[in-house]
């Protein structure tokens, strides 16, 4: 059994903060220090959140009214994926769950079906961060300097040295430094490069001609030759990027098509590459640190899931250490739950690469992905008519995704074969 009195965060953006802040609400005898650089780099690759998002913020302590404006936000009722099993053939994935037609699922995305208990939403990251920093300004200890060297005392971190040789010890670390992942130790990953296929992104933000238009209470993730387009509309503007694999098509040409699908309305210089591995890592709590956000594994933006499954660590460690201590058994928990988390969101992001009919390289190598048991019992169950949503209800707690999400999309799929 550990003590744990003194914890340390490494990292900033969206998961370090967020930690500092769940956190610092809800244990008050926990000293808490976050250790991010004074000019931060975020990654910034979506702003669009899944529904455990306003109930994760008020649980640090923050209601609606304090972070709406300041966070640039917007309603979010779900997804729309135009032109992603064919031309002209799109997805709904509204936040509704009830067993009905593809036609009710595309008008269960407009505003009028607006239901506040059913409800995401759009964000800036970039805003989020900061209103965070600004809250949490006499609660914690904020270090704004860079980590030089990890000290380790066999497989635990013994101290952390900062730039100007300040060292730093703490009962648990907090690894928030995104793919680099600099606090741990030989870190050993799963790589996803099997189950799904898109590895970069060109992003961009993306100034309204005409919010009445343009700002809608959804996602739209567009199918496109090779790979597909966010968009994101906050208060002020669209976030955007063009996804897609960079051994199909050279990230010159992804810029080039971007600036074309936005019809010049961003120009090269402001477009920021990112690019990455699919993957998690098989161990995200190890010894004395614990990986959450990035460092601790990163899909792809379809459907939400990198800020939730950080806020999923961020909880998940929250119930581990609830009386400030911990034990290996707890260390082996949060690993199990969070590998479900990953697992079941990696099934469902690959699905929908399986799934759809559209021709060219890309699509045909992900129709080529492998396929998980869960979605061959959906195809199985709805393809013979043996879908009961009273009986076969997957709906757990290590799953953003249940059975109705399932149904919403596959239904739709077949409807078009």
């Amino acid at each position: 059994m550990k003590k744990i009195k003194n914890l340390v965060i490494v990292g900033g953006g969206s998961s370090g903060w967020l930690t500092a802040a769940y956190l610092s609400n809800n244990f008050s005898n926990l000293s808490i220090t976050i250790i991010d650089k004074e000019i931060g780099t975020p990654v910034g690759v979506g702003e669009a959140t899944l529904l455990n998002f306003p109930k994760f913020l008020n649980n640090c302590g923050f209601n609606l009214n304090e972070w709406y404006t300041e966070l640039d936000a917007t309603e979010k009722l779900g997804i729309l994926f135009p032109n992603w099993i064919d031309y002209n053939k799109d997805i709904s994935h509204p936040f509704f769950l009830s067993k009905t037609n593809s036609k009710d699922y595309k008008e269960r995305l407009k505003l009028k079906f607006l239901n506040l208990s059913n409800v995401a939403y759009h964000i800036n990251c970039g805003k989020l961060t900061t209103f965070l920093q600004k809250k949490l300004n006499n609660k914690i200890v904020f270090k704004k300097n860079d980590v030089k060297n990890v000290v380790f005392d066999g497989n635990e971190i013994k101290k952390l040295i900062l730039k100007d040789n300040e060292e730093i010890t703490a009962d648990l670390y907090v690894d928030c430094t995104g793919f680099k992942s600099t606090l741990k130790n030989k870190t050993e990953r799963i790589i996803l490069r099997d189950r799904l296929i898109c590895d970069t992104a060109v992003a961009c933000s993306v100034n309204y001609l005409n919010e009445n238009i343009e700002k809608l209470p959804y996602v739209r993730c567009e199918a496109v030759d090779e790979g597909w387009v966010w968009s994101i509309p906050v208060q002020s503007r669209i976030g955007s990027g063009f996804i897609f694999n960079r051994e199909i098509t050279p990230i010159e040409n992804a810029k080039d098509f971007f600036i074309k699908y936005w019809n010049q309305r961003i120009k090269k210089e402001n477009i920021k590459v990112i690019d990455w591995t699919p993957y998690y890592d098989k161990k995200m709590w190890s010894k004395n640190v614990v990986s959450i956000g990035l460092s601790a594994g990163f899909l792809e933006p379809l459907e939400s899931t990198g800020l939730a499954l950080a806020m999923e660590g961020i909880f998940q460690l929250s119930k581990r250490i609830c009386k400030n201590y911990y034990n290996e058994d707890d260390i082996i928990l949060y690993n199990n739950y969070m590998k479900l988390f990953f697992e079941n969101s990696i099934d469902f992001v690959n699905m929908h690469y399986l799934v759809s009919q559209r021709k060219g390289i890309f699509w045909e190598k992900g129709r080529q992905l492998k396929k998980s048991e869960k979605f061959l019992m959906f195809e199985d169950c709805i393809k013979n008519n043996k879908f009961d949503m009273d009986e076969n209800v997957i709906f757990n707690d290590s799953d953003f995704f249940t059975s109705y999400n399932w149904y919403c999309w596959l239904t739709q799929s077949y409807e078009y074969k």
